[in-house]
């Protein structure tokens, strides 16, 4: 497995080719079914639970009020990310039997293409939402003409700023028969996990990951081996999968009290064993660590 891909987009062989245009002009495509996301203050807008899409062949006016970025296209069908705000969207006759459901709630009860297209259009989102004014001038920032670029509205700046992902490392330390497990001092009770951190400036992913299992639980390991890579689209981190191994005679724990609440090595063998008694919880299932536990405790 060389990546998961929970949160990532299927593309089929029109997407580039939408994603170049701009998005107001994709409206015009013949045979070709529009859906709408709208997202609002971390929330998505649902029906019955389910992520409500406003579909259609054919397009009122009204939509050309509403900023729009495409998120993706598969078959006949594209998908739109439209901002707006509650004030306007309790105007349009066809919402009003609508609710609105956290963003992690939803995603965490979705899956395949459609958990894809609402984490895409959630972190074009938040995106777009942080970065309202241009960090350089001050002033507001507009989308350009396809939704995928910010562009200070001041002439002397004309700032351009782009999507942000942050890259991320977690690792999974093993020690001969067991494998290190931790919990952050804020987490939820019982729950367990590897170790992760963000990469800094000039610093390379295998470097973060010593230097982050040193700061964290005062261990040096070694022969550092990259797993796979997922897209997190809660806080739009690149995350990056690797095992190691504690250097034998170094593997005594000494816990950062600043960010670690409890850290200890666990046996596979304990791991489904405390996990079914509920005394440790492991990560969601669509979540990176997740598969670096279960894909460790299934080979030994």
């Amino acid at each position: 497995m060389d990546y998961l891909n929970f949160y990532s987009l299927l593309r089929d062989e029109n997407f580039e080719k939408c994603r170049a245009l701009p998005t107001k002009k994709l409206l015009g495509k013949k045979n070709t079914i529009y859906n709408f996301l709208f997202i609002v203050d971390d929330k998505i807008l649902t029906k019955k639970n389910n992520p409500f899409f406003f579909n259609s062949k054919k397009l009122s006016k009204n939509f050309n009020s509403f900023s729009l970025s495409f998120i993706s296209s598969l078959r006949n069908n594209i998908y739109i990310l439209c901002y707006s705000n509650i004030g306007d969207l309790k105007k349009i006759d066809f919402l009003k039997n609508c609710d609105f459901l956290s963003i992690r709630e939803a995603l965490f009860n979705l899956q395949g293409n459609i958990a894809s297209i609402v984490s895409a259009g959630y972190s074009l989102y938040k995106w777009q939402r942080n970065n309202k004014f241009c960090g350089n001038c001050g002033s507001k920032n507009k989308f350009d003409e396809n939704g995928f670029t910010l562009i200070c509205t001041n002439m002397n700046c004309k700032k351009k700023v782009f999507p942000i992902v942050y890259p991320t490392v977690i690792v999974n330390i093993i020690n001969k028969d067991k494998i290190l497990l931790a919990r952050n001092i804020t987490w939820k009770k019982n729950l367990y996990s590897c170790l992760a951190g963000f990469c800094e400036q000039n610093e390379s992913a295998e470097e973060t990951v010593r230097r982050e299992v040193y700061e964290e639980v005062g261990l040096k390991i070694e022969k550092i081996k990259y797993k796979y890579s997922q897209y997190w689209p809660y806080t739009s981190n690149l995350m990056l999968g690797y095992e190691a191994r504690v250097i034998s005679k170094k593997s005594k724990i000494r816990i950062n009290k600043k960010e670690i609440e409890k850290a200890r090595w666990f046996s596979s063998k304990e791991i489904i064993s405390l996990s079914k008694q509920k005394k440790i919880i492991l990560p969601t299932k669509e979540a990176i660590a997740y598969s670096l536990i279960t894909d460790w405790v299934k080979k030994n």
